[in-house]
């Protein structure tokens, strides 16, 4: 049994117990002013890597993660949870409030 882990395939691979991610949720997602806080710790969106623009939004998941809007939308269109945690996005119905705490 090889017991070597590949980090880039299984981000790659498709979860078969969720299925592809939906389409709606990230409409539904609520649009939120950075605040480093919730942000990953080294300040940048941990989908593209690349680093936010204090003026710009982003949308926050259920967890509390914040991605740029662009990149959460195209996560979701493929995953069903969060990329950082893995907290399922679209079986939360509760929108959280701006971060500001």
């Amino acid at each position: 049994m090889d017991d070597h882990f590949d980090l880039d395939m299984a981000l790659t691979m498709e979860d078969s117990s969720s299925g592809h991610g939906s389409t709606r949720v990230p409409q539904s997602l609520p649009t939120e002013k950075i605040y480093m806080p919730t942000v990953a710790a080294l300040g940048v969106c941990t989908v593209c890597m690349e680093g936010f623009n204090s003026c710009a939004g982003g949308k926050q998941v259920p967890c509390g993660h914040i991605y740029h809007a662009a990149c959460i939308t195209k996560w979701l269109s493929l995953q069903d949870s969060c990329p950082l945690c893995r907290c399922q996005v679209s079986g939360h119905r509760k929108r959280l409030s701006m971060a500001s705490s």
